[in-house]
């Protein structure tokens, strides 16, 4: 997802993505419309603007894509103390200066999804051969550690709500739990 307010450079970069591999990005221009985009969590890595309307509207983005786990760099003509300083307390992917080449883009995509294997992530995966989850259900656990609803968990992965149920209930039984508060707690005694 690239969200940026000036349409040129949001097309280049898009272009620029499409040239690397990255084929199927989208673009949006307004803080608003970025935040929705952020809470449905259906892309793999957001390159955000940090000044979209005068402010430091994408900082803003780049903690509810934190809050949400979703990696993201800063994409900015800004590179003042000030500014790099309040980007990296929300601990982007990476931070790029415009202007910058497609070789700079490669490398802030290839750095920010290398860092952004969640522990949750590695953590599912860990649960996944210690109890002999199916990958659907390793996948629903990572959802539900990652406190997402039942509802939405169905939702991110086009599957019903009964769906949903009956995989919680073989993930708890193969775990020997009964809540998602145990299971989360047994999860998180995994060492990483």
């Amino acid at each position: 997802m690239i969200v940026e307010d000036e349409v040129i450079v949001a097309e280049m970069l898009q272009k620029m993505l499409y040239e690397l591999g990255y084929v199927d990005s989208q673009r949006c221009r307004k803080p608003k419309e970025a935040e929705k985009l952020i809470q449905t969590g259906k892309f793999s890595l957001a390159i955000l603007d940090i000044n979209l309307s005068g402010g430091f509207e994408g900082i803003e983005l780049g903690k509810l894509c934190s809050r949400k786990q979703l990696p993201y760099f800063f994409l900015t003509s800004y590179s003042d103390r000030n500014t790099i300083q309040k980007a990296t307390s929300v601990k982007p992917g990476n931070y790029v200066v415009k202007p910058f080449s497609a070789q700079d883009i490669l490398v802030a995509v290839e750095l920010t999804l290398m860092h952004a294997r969640p522990e949750i992530a590695i953590k599912g995966e860990t649960a996944k051969l210690k109890f002999g989850l199916t990958d659907r259900e390793s996948e629903i656990l990572v959802l539900m550690l990652k406190r997402l609803s039942n509802n939405e968990i169905a939702d991110q992965l086009f599957i019903s709500i009964n769906t949903v149920k009956s995989h919680m209930r073989g993930i708890y039984n193969k775990t020997g739990t009964s809540t998602k508060k145990e299971l989360a707690a047994l999860i998180d005694d995994f060492s990483i």
